[in-house]
């Protein structure tokens, strides 16, 4: 139950594991994150539907900065490919009531935070078809996990058909507070190293929360390239590349949470993590987004099986 390999943390593209994983020193991401508010604030007051070329003019005037290109430099492609993807992104931007990004400067503070996934995680071969991620070897199932208590958190599994759908609808409508609004996982699989760093965060949490307080809730682990996709045409702020389709990414329930976190323990908790290099978090509203640094993937691999070694 749960095993896995340490070369699931740094494989690239063709399955040989990489001598050093992508890392950016810490003072570069916050400069970076620093300038993305700044191009995010200016967003809103300047970038509006006005024309071919208004969006390829804003990218291409504020990416060139060099906050900016110390990043993106790194990807493949470089900077012109990310300011080509982020212009079509924007002028294929429409708003929707199931997005994350509520307004397009949203969007493009989601977009460019991501980024830092791609540059840690750009060797790695992602998840591209569902079966993909039923597949790998290099993924645990939550199921038998959760069952052995060993899961600080809690997840739902996504509905499938009409009658899981609608017993979701009447739990939704009888007890609106017991749990989030939220789809549940299409997949109840994870890389090791996101279990752990999860239920490390609950664990901190539980500790700190008043008893029987709810425990964190995670709203998306592992996808498919294929499931992005489908995301995307349904309207989601679903970006691509993403950590989520090499399976170092998780979202975890902000909104629903604060119920019951009056003093905003858990953003605190994450963001302190972000702090140390363990992570990249994205403010997505509803939801918070965390990607697991490779640098920090060795440490909790060992947690993890430490907690394996105890049951």
């Amino acid at each position: 139950m749960g095993k896995h390999t340490r070369a699931e943390c740094r494989p690239d593209a063709s399955g040989v594991i990489s001598e050093e994983p992508s890392a950016l020193p810490n003072a570069r991401l916050f400069s970076y994150r620093a300038a993305v508010g700044d191009l995010v604030r200016e967003a809103g007051t300047r970038l509006r539907p006005s024309g071919p070329g208004s969006a390829e003019g804003f990218v291409g005037e504020h990416l060139r900065r060099p906050e900016f290109t110390s990043v993106l430099s790194r990807l493949e492609g470089g900077m012109d490919a990310v300011a080509a993807r982020l212009t079509r992104d924007i002028d294929d931007y429409q708003p929707s009531t199931r997005s994350s990004a509520s307004n397009l400067p949203a969007f493009i503070r989601i977009f460019l935070l991501s980024q830092i996934d791609s540059v840690w995680w750009s060797e790695a071969a992602p998840f591209v078809s569902d079966s993909d991620v039923l597949r790998s070897a290099e993924l645990v199932d939550l199921s038998p996990l959760r069952s052995a208590k060993m899961l600080q958190f809690q997840y739902r599994t996504q509905a499938t058909g009409l009658p899981g759908r609608a017993r979701d609808w009447a739990q939704r409508q009888a007890l609106p507070a017991l749990r989030p609004r939220t789809a549940g996982l299409r997949f109840t699989r994870s890389r090791p190293a996101v279990v752990a760093v999860v239920n490390q965060i609950a664990g901190e949490l539980a500790t700190a929360l008043p008893p029987r307080s709810p425990r964190l809730w995670v709203t998306s682990m592992v996808r498919s390239v294929e499931h992005q996709h489908r995301l995307r045409a349904l309207g989601y702020a679903a970006v691509l590349p993403s950590s989520h389709c090499v399976g170092f990414a998780c979202d975890v329930e902000m909104h629903w949470f604060r119920r019951f976190d009056q003093d905003n323990l858990l953003a605190r908790l994450l963001l302190e993590r972000q702090e140390a290099g363990q992570l990249n978090v994205i403010d997505e509203g509803q939801a918070w987004h965390l990607c697991v640094n490779p640098l920090a993937c060795d440490e909790l691999l060992a947690g993890y099986d430490a907690q394996l070694a105890d049951r």
